[in-house]
């Protein structure tokens, strides 16, 4: 369970202007946007991963439960890609050459179930990296059902992406002064960027905790391994010129000007 603390949340909406929402990101490493999905999406949204959730059975001791490549599962997922309240966020923080890091995924915590994961920044492996580092990855976690306390959100340490040194591999699970778990409602998102310390908690209530994860990074980088990357069907569909090259069906190499420089 994520510990209470007296931090104030960042919290935006589709309203709040663009460069304000760009600037708490730099500065603090995250942002709850408030309502990013309209009740329409959400509620097409909740459908869709009711279906992928019955499709998945639940392995007895599991704590979690993820399905990769969840963009290429129909509309009610795919359209998160470029969603157009938070797609700009992303790509603001990562440069025009923004392109998918892996197929998104749905990610579910069940309940009464243990952290899986403790304090880390997502990098923190690369040596002789000067610190701090850039914006490697930005992530955008869509909340399908309300999220609180005790379901075990999401802990960040704010500003943390700024430091001078990698998140220490002994840091363990432990409380550290001015973390913050993500709560929010269904609809929200979380976006921060992977290099902020952050940790999973445990989910202490009969709640699960549903969401879905969007990743993003330059295009000149590695999708993701582990069969995590875009989905080829969905890689072959597309024909817009900003989905194309979130999914690297472009080229990249020496292009003076990327189609999703003007988002």
């Amino acid at each position: 369970m994520a510990t209470e603390t007296n931090v104030e949340m960042n919290r935006v909406n589709p309203e709040t202007p663009r460069q304000e929402v760009v600037d708490l990101m730099r500065k603090d490493g995250y942002v709850l946007m408030k309502n990013a999905l309209d009740a329409d999406s959400l509620a097409k949204l909740k459908e869709a991963y009711a279906k992928e959730e019955a499709a998945v059975p639940h392995e007895e001791g599991a704590l979690r439960m993820e399905v990769p490549m969840i963009l290429g599962k129909g509309d009610a997922f795919e359209n998160l890609m470029d969603w157009p309240v938070t797609f700009p966020i992303a790509r603001d923080l990562i440069g025009e050459d923004i392109s998918l890091a892996t197929g998104g995924e749905l990610d579910h915590k069940y309940p009464h179930s243990k952290a899986y994961i403790g304090w880390h920044n997502d990098f923190q492996w690369m040596k002789d990296m000067a610190y701090p580092l850039p914006n490697f990855w930005v992530r955008c976690t869509f909340f399908v059902d309300d999220i609180t306390q005790d379901m075990g959100p999401f802990t960040l340490l704010p500003g943390s992406h700024r430091s001078d040194h990698a998140c220490p591999y002994d840091m363990g699970n432990k409380y550290v002064e001015g973390e913050i778990g993500i709560t929010g409602k269904a609809g929200d998102c979380l976006i921060n960027c992977t290099e902020i310390w952050h940790k999973n908690t445990d989910n202490v209530s009969d709640k699960h905790r549903r969401m879905v994860m969007v990743l993003y990074k330059h295009i000149w980088m590695k999708e993701w391994e582990d069969g995590s990357g875009v989905c080829p069907k969905q890689k072959a569909r597309q024909t817009d010129p900003i989905r194309k090259q979130l999914v690297g069906d472009i080229q990249w190499h020496c292009t003076k000007e990327f189609p999703a420089k003007d988002v």
